[in-house]
């Protein structure tokens, strides 16, 4: 590489780029999990993706290649390799115009010194060393070409019928990860394929609804979804459950109070069916909810103990002496109650928009209703 590589880039950069960027990483993400159906990935974690011995960072230019073009992510992997023990593998998947797809660059010890930011620039050179030995960069297709391989992968791997179907399944698994990003905290965001299917199966339960409503009415919606709840075990020791509610400042309180009555007297069965989780979404007036349940003595534990104290998760995965029958947890908290509650049902109620089951919970349900009084005669 002579000199006229180091150049600065043209500016390219724009909320158009920017969306466009986020869009070809999460069909990168895609490819690898396809690629690898046995794995579990990191999305957005130390790098943009992170398998189980290697990291990525991917990024798609529109400009021609320079070298500080990468000075950034570069940097970014250099940092995480020299907090590791030097087994993981890096690599650059990147897209440059002038760039030819399949060519694989590995960096020279002087470009590296160029490219890493002065801080790094630091380093002993052992260091710098052997990250080159585990560091490549991978010129990848254009967006659309890597969009084309994304929808062929989508059709072998989740058995989309045809191109309209697989342009479908594509919009419903960006957003599944960008709700996985959202909702996790880094470290939590994990995906494998079997994540991919259920999200699709999920997204064609949810136009189900829809469309039964739609075409059969909301009564006899309620009917089906009283037969489903009515044929599931409810007493089975120790197991979680989560009942999600999609709540606005027009939500009633006595709705959500009718509904927790019905999941409180049917879920909860002392010394064996543990006190449900209650969770609220949205934006609503969350002390005007709590109010509303206790004025009416559905009493409930929310890891605050008396006069409402500082969270503590563990006073709500085990509340201390007291027994109520309900659990009511913040949105900001579910992430880390699905894992330390082990969390085997994830309910969602939703008027207008699903939530997403946080990918670690084996069976996910969603029910569409008009007014969460509803759930009542669903589960009575």
């Amino acid at each position: 590489m002579t000199d006229s590589s180091w150049k600065q880039p043209p500016d390219d950069d724009g909320g158009y780029n920017a969306i466009k960027g986020f869009a070809y990483q999460f069909d990168a993400t895609l490819l690898e999990v396809f690629g690898s159906p046995r794995s579990t990935f990191e999305l957005e974690g130390s790098q943009d993706l992170s398998g189980e011995n290697y990291h990525i960072q991917i990024k798609n230019r529109s400009g021609n290649f320079y070298l500080s073009s990468i000075t950034k992510a570069v940097s970014l992997m250099f940092r995480q390799f020299l907090t590791g023990d030097g087994s993981a593998a890096f690599v650059l998947h990147c897209h440059f115009p002038d760039q030819t797809p399949g060519t694989v660059r590995q960096i020279a010890s002087d470009e590296l010194d160029k490219i890493l930011t002065e801080d790094l620039r630091a380093a002993d050179d052992e260091s710098k060393r052997q990250f080159l030995k585990v560091f490549s960069v991978k010129f990848s297709h254009d967006y659309e070409k890597q969009f084309d391989s994304v929808l062929q992968a989508i059709k072998e791997e989740l058995s989309a019928k045809d191109h309209i179907e697989a342009v479908s399944y594509h919009a419903i698994l960006h957003s599944y990860l960008r709700n996985l990003v959202l909702s996790n905290p880094p470290g939590l965001r994990r995906v494998e394929l079997k994540d991919l299917r259920s999200a699709v199966r999920t997204a064609q339960s949810s136009i189900f609804a829809s469309t039964y409503v739609l075409h059969c009415g909301y009564d006899k919606y309620l009917k089906m979804v009283r037969r489903r709840y009515a044929s599931r075990k409810v007493n089975v020791r120790n197991v979680e459950r989560v009942f999600s509610f999609e709540c606005d400042h027009a939500t009633d309180p006595e709705d959500i109070v009718t509904a927790a009555l019905a999941i409180r007297d049917r879920y909860y069965i002392p010394e064996n069916s543990p006190p449900p989780y209650v969770t609220l979404r949205g934006d609503f007036d969350y002390d005007v909810m709590r109010r509303a349940l206790w004025d009416a003595e559905v009493f409930f534990e929310d890891g605050c103990g008396y006069q409402g104290g500082r969270f503590n998760l563990s006073h709500l995965v085990n509340p201390p002496m007291r027994r109520f029958g309900l659990k009511i947890v913040e949105q900001t908290y579910l992430p880390e109650l699905i894992l330390a509650a082990r969390v085997k049902e994830f309910h969602d109620l939703f008027v207008d928009a699903k939530c997403e089951a946080p990918a670690s919970v084996p069976a996910a349900n969603h029910v569409y209703l008009r007014s969460y009084g509803d759930f009542y005669d669903v589960l009575r």
